[in-house]
């Protein structure tokens, strides 16, 4: 069977990377930089409890026809990525989960 690899200059090195496992094995490698960037355990936390409860209060929402409550909860899914300080996105989105009841 003959090499493909062979004819394309370049090809034969990723290949090799490929092979050895060396060019999957660290994302940072690669110069893609983490998934995950700079996001520490708490605002991972904050985000993944900040979308369980605005999704419930979407779906709440949605099935009451309370567009307050519906509306509360899509902000509650999607602001959080958007703040990135880890102290302003806790008490953001404290705010923002007891507002369906104080507004």
């Amino acid at each position: 069977m003959p090499d493909v690899a062979q004819g394309l200059p370049g090809v034969g090195d990723i290949a090799a990377k490929l092979q050895s496992g060396i060019a999957g094995s660290d994302p940072t490698s690669l110069g893609t930089g983490s998934l995950l960037g700079n996001m520490s355990t708490t605002v991972i936390v904050v985000n993944l409890l900040a979308g369980l409860i605005g999704s419930a209060y979407f779906i709440y929402g949605k099935k009451q026809c309370n567009f307050k409550v519906l509306s509360w909860g899509v902000a509650l899914c999607v602001v959080p990525y958007f703040i990135g300080n880890t102290l302003l996105l806790i008490v953001a989105c404290i705010a923002m989960a007891a507002a369906p009841f104080v507004i």
